[in-house]
């Protein structure tokens, strides 16, 4: 089983898909691991990338103490 968290499995994965077609990435979405945002810089040069919106409330959400974040996460 590859570990997902390592770059090598997603530059793999990355140019197995642009060996079956995948052209012009302009931008990545994904979980906030290291090993993706490198594999993204390297494997499709030229595009960016952002944090999923759902990963991203649930980073913030884990700083808010638990009583408030039900309040916190209805705005």
């Amino acid at each position: 089983m590859a570990d997902s968290e390592d770059s090598l499995f997603w530059e793999d994965l990355f140019e197995d898909l642009k060996e079956r077609g995948l052209r012009g990435v302009k931008l990545v979405v994904s979980d906030g691991h290291k090993g993706i945002q490198k594999a993204v810089r390297e494997s499709f040069i030229g595009s960016s990338w952002q944090t999923c919106h759902v990963h991203l409330i649930r980073q913030v959400l884990k700083k808010v103490p638990k009583k408030k974040q039900k309040e916190v996460s209805k705005k």
